[in-house]
C-alpha cells in the first residue's frame, strides 16, 4: 500500500530539516551548549527518521509502538477510544492539575525532589505501573535531568523555601517580577 503525503508527514519531514539545520549549526556554539545540541538533536532525529520511514512501512510502526502497560503490564487492559472522540473535560481538569501542581510544588520545594514524586505518583495513579518500577523511573529520569543539568552548568532550583538541604532542597532567591 502506498502513503499518500499528508500535511503530517511533511510537518514531520520540515520537523526533521529543523533538526538536522540545528545539528548542522552545533559546531558554532560555546561547547557546553553543544552537548545538549548534540544529545537531544541526534536522539529526535533518529525517532523523527523512524516516523517517516513507518509513513511507508506500517508495520515498522507496529513493531515499534509499544504503551507503559506493555512495558511494565498492569491488572487490566487500556481501554480503546475512538480516534474522533474528544476527551473528557474530567480528564482534561486532571492532566492540567498535574501540570500546575507540578509548576508550584517546583517552585516550592525545588527542582531536584519534585520531578521523581510527581514522575511517580502520575505512573502508580494512571499508567497503574507498581511503585517499585515507578519509583525507580521517577529517581533515573531526575538522575538523568540533573547529569544533563550539571553538563551544561544550570544550577537546578533548590526552591522558595527557607534553606533545609544547601543547594539541594530551599533556599533559592525569588527572582523580582
Amino acid at each position: 500500500m502506498k502513503r499518500k503525503i499528508d500535511g503530517g508527514f511533511i510537518f514531520t519531514l520540515a520537523l526533521g530539516l529543523f533538526v538536522l539545520a540545528c545539528l548542522i549549526e552545533a559546531p558554532n556554539l560555546p561547547p557546553t551548549l553543544q552537548i545538549a545540541t548534540y544529545l537531544a538533536g541526534c536522539i529526535t532525529l533518529a525517532l523523527i527518521c523512524l516516523l517517516l520511514a513507518g509513513s511507508f512501512w506500517p508495520g515498522l510502526l507496529r513493531w515499534t509502538e509499544t504503551a507503559l502497560q506493555d512495558l511494565w503490564g498492569s491488572g487490566k487492559e487500556a481501554p480503546t477510544t475512538p480516534a474522533e472522540e474528544h476527551p473528557p473535560w474530567p480528564a482534561i481538569a486532571k492532566s492540567m492539575g498535574y501540570a500546575l501542581g507540578f509548576l508550584g510544588f517546583s517552585f516550592l520545594f525545588g527542582f531536584v525532589f519534585v520531578p521523581p514524586i510527581f514522575l511517580s505518583l502520575y505512573l502508580i495513579v494512571e499508567a497503574r505501573v507498581p511503585a517499585l518500577w515507578a519509583v525507580l523511573s521517577g529517581v533515573i529520569a531526575t538522575a538523568l535531568l540533573m547529569t544533563g543539568m550539571h553538563m551544561v552548568h544550570i544550577d537546578a532550583w533548590a526552591g522558595a523555601i527557607p534553606e533545609i538541604i544547601p543547594g539541594l532542597l530551599g533556599g533559592s532567591i525569588i527572582p523580582p517580577i
